[in-house]
């Protein structure tokens, strides 16, 4: 006799829904775009014609800018809480990126260089730009002689040298998905210290070339003496007006349309001792203060930290306080892409 097989199957299906969690939006003072819902895909996919391969990791990095130390960056300051080694001493706590920019004033050259290498490291990056007190023979020959390419073709490397007259003290170089300029705002199509301050036909010229060469996601131009001189963002003080690029208007704003032109997120400069950052026009000009010290000017110790994530770039920074100590406080974080 055949055995009767009765088979009963009960299937009972649970299906659970998890409810994801708030992320707090970053302040910024760009408008947050609202994205639109992605539509429901229905299709069947074969599971051959998936790739295995995964997407690589964004650019993620970061660097520092520091300008306008002014003297107290030599050796015989290194002890003292409130010059730029004790500057430099916060900038190690809070992360000092993958390299720094100075962007002018870096006097004693020599002993910045010193200084930066005592707190920092021998073997961290750093971009010095002549400023207006950066001529004397000293400062010259410092900045002539600069190994401005350590790493040689590992990034940061240098892929563009400046015009022939200033071949050394005007760069470009590329880090990740960043291009980033150099500009010596002295040069002239004779002498690397030639003008007072502006953006010759030579160096408008060489930039031109550079920014058209460069297909990087952000641009970041560097040069002593602002555009735009602001006030302080803080203190209301305000330095060199028309005494710094806006004292030749027209080369100024032929400078400022070409940053335009080519999308550049950025123009950081010293000069004034103040600290700023303005968005005129679509590109970003920030005064970076000065970094002599906590106290050491009427406007506060500053120094910067930029981060880059994919096609966001964030700006930090950071001043001395008040008193009665000499620490550096988180002023403020402005998101400046996208």
């Amino acid at each position: 006799m055949k055995n009767l097989l009765v088979v009963a199957s009960l299937t009972l299906l649970i299906l659970t829904a998890c409810t994801p969690g708030t992320v707090s939006p970053t302040a910024t003072i760009q408008p947050t775009k609202t994205q639109p819902a992605l539509p429901t895909i229905t299709a069947t996919l074969d599971p051959t014609a998936i790739p295995t391969t995964s997407p690589g990791p964004e650019p993620a990095f970061s660097f520092a800018v520091t300008t306008d130390m002014s003297v107290v960056s030599a050796p015989e300051y290194i002890d003292y809480p409130n010059f730029f080694a004790a500057l430099l001493g916060y900038l190690e706590q809070s992360g000092p990126g993958d390299f720094m920019v100075s962007p002018g004033d870096i006097i004693p050259a020599e002993g910045t260089d010193w200084t930066i290498d005592q707190v920092l490291g021998k073997d961290y990056l750093w971009f010095p730009i002549p400023g207006n007190h950066d001529f004397d023979k000293a400062e010259i020959s410092f900045l002539q002689n600069y190994n401005y390419d350590p790493n040689g073709p590992a990034e940061p490397n240098v892929v563009n040298q400046g015009p022939d007259s200033c071949p050394h003290t005007t760069y470009s170089f590329d880090y990740q998905n960043s291009h980033f300029v150099a500009l010596n705002v002295y040069c002239t199509e004779d002498s690397p210290w030639g003008i007072d301050g502006s953006i010759t036909d030579t160096l408008y010229n060489w930039l031109a070339a550079d920014l058209a060469a460069t297909d990087k996601t952000h641009i970041f131009v560097f040069g002593h003496e602002p555009a735009f001189p602001q006030p302080d963002d803080q203190t209301g003080l305000t330095s060199h007006y028309h005494e710094s690029l806006d004292q030749y208007p027209d080369a100024r704003d032929r400078f400022w349309a070409l940053l335009q032109e080519y999308g550049v997120r950025a123009y950081i400069c010293g000069h004034t001792h103040n600290y700023s950052a303005v968005q005129i026009d679509g590109v970003w000009q920030i005064e970076a203060g000065q970094a002599m010290g906590v106290r050491a000017a009427p406007s506060p110790g500053t120094y910067l930290l930029v981060t880059i994530e994919g096609e966001k770039v964030t700006v930090v920074t950071y001043r001395g306080e008040a008193g009665p100590g000499f620490g550096y406080l988180l002023f403020e974080e402005i998101q400046i892409s996208p």
